[in-house]
């Protein structure tokens, strides 16, 4: 299966955005306030496995906010390549017909 790497690049900053309202509502959650009426162990144990979840949250909501980062820098990155691969070509195409008139006028000169 291939990625859509381009559609992923392009959607880049929608990504970053998503990923970081995800990670804020993990950590407003994870902040909430604990119950106040316990019951026997049973809720306890509960409430440990909520804790548990909640932790995991925070940390698979960090991950995706680092993903969505690294992904921002990439779509960066491509930019940046895009723009030097023009100004390269620009630059080659200068050079050739540099060259082809270089050519031409020496032909010209000796025949």
């Amino acid at each position: 299966m291939t990625l859509p790497w381009r559609t992923i690049l392009t959607h880049g900053p929608t990504i970053l955005e998503a990923a970081r309202k995800l990670y804020e509502r993990s950590r407003k959650a994870a902040k909430a306030p604990e119950p106040t009426e316990r019951n026997a162990g049973g809720a306890e144990s509960l409430r440990r496995a909520v804790e548990q979840l909640q932790a995991r949250e925070v940390q698979h909501a960090t991950l995706v906010a680092d993903v969505a980062r690294q992904l921002q820098d990439m779509a960066t990155a491509l930019e940046v390549l895009r723009a030097r691969l023009r100004l390269a070509l620009v630059g080659m195409s200068v050079a050739v017909a540099v060259a082809i008139l270089t050519a031409a006028l020496v032909m010209w000169r000796a025949g």
